[in-house]
């Protein structure tokens, strides 16, 4: 009976990952996991976020939840991760993790293999799994982005940000053979300069790196944005309507509406494995 269980858990349809990452923090990399989930939640899909960022998370802050226990906990042996698992605003599930924990920022390969047995208990359809990566290049933003489907990176028009966004791209092109990335401009002033910003990154990706980088589009600079954070409703009705809101929209009907959504090789279990477990490969810095 358990190996008839095991083999139809093993057969369930894998959702599409998609991860969130950028170089540099501050650029609004979880209010836009957050943003594409409530508009993937509109359009029907149903949507897990795995808050990767370990040891600064902050997805239950942005949606207004109050984790009693996170993945720490789990690794600690005190709850199981089914259990930690949270349901927010329009139905989103979260997978918690610790904020201001310094152990959670550099997983074990021991912790990797407890983390992937709860997994294997972890029984929530979903169609799509989006990841809020930490900033930087550390080994698990690195490992995470190189199991998903896709990656999103998010940078702003800031030089730095910039800089660091070319230098993500370029490890996981040159470390772990990423050839598709898109790029999403946050915080904009105008439409021209999220244009800017996208030509100047794909023109060097292009020269260096022999890669084409996708532009999903531009985020304008909004207030209210902040504004709503504050209030702990950035995942509410009205966070949705606003400027920032109908763009990121937008972005998620491009990300979500493709045909690669339905249509997925391997399964649940091989998912979790490729993000979990796998060894990640050290990579060095590179500059833009």
């Amino acid at each position: 009976m358990n190996t008839n269980q095991n083999f139809h858990q093993a057969q369930k349809p894998r959702p599409y990952v998609v991860s969130v990452t950028s170089g540099k923090g501050g650029v609004g990399k979880t209010l836009t996991t957050v943003n594409l989930a409530i508009a993937a939640r509109k359009m029907g899909r149903s949507v897990l976020i795995f808050d990767g960022d370990l040891g600064l998370a902050n997805v239950d802050v942005v949606l207004g939840l109050q984790p009693r226990y996170n993945i720490r906990d789990v690794l600690d042996g005190n709850a199981r991760l089914k259990d930690i698992v949270m349901e927010g605003p329009l139905g989103i599930r979260v997978i918690p993790s610790g904020s201001g924990i310094s152990s959670l920022a550099q997983l074990s390969f021991v912790q990797r293999q407890q983390l992937m047995e709860q997994i294997e208990t972890l029984d929530i359809p979903v169609d799509i799994l989006l990841i809020d990566t930490g900033a930087g290049i550390s080994e698990n933003v690195l490992h995470l982005n190189s199991g998903a489907d896709r990656v999103i990176v998010v940078t702003s028009a800031e030089p730095h940000a910039m800089t660091d966004a070319y230098a993500i791209i370029k490890v996981l092109a040159e470390e772990h053979q990423r050839k598709q990335f898109d790029l999403l401009v946050n915080q904009v002033r105008s439409t021209e300069e999220g244009l800017r910003v996208s030509d100047r990154i794909k023109e060097v990706a292009k020269r260096f790196l022999d890669i084409d980088v996708g532009f999903l589009g531009a985020v304008p600079y909004d207030p209210q944005i902040q504004k709503s954070i504050m209030q702990r409703r950035a995942a509410s009705e009205q966070s949705a309507h606003t400027l920032a809101g109908q763009a990121w929209n937008r972005i998620a009907r491009s990300v979500f509406s493709h045909s690669d959504v339905q249509v997925l090789e391997g399964d649940v279990q091989d998912m979790w494995q490729n993000l979990i477990c796998s060894p990640p490969v050290t990579a060095l810095g590179s500059t833009f």
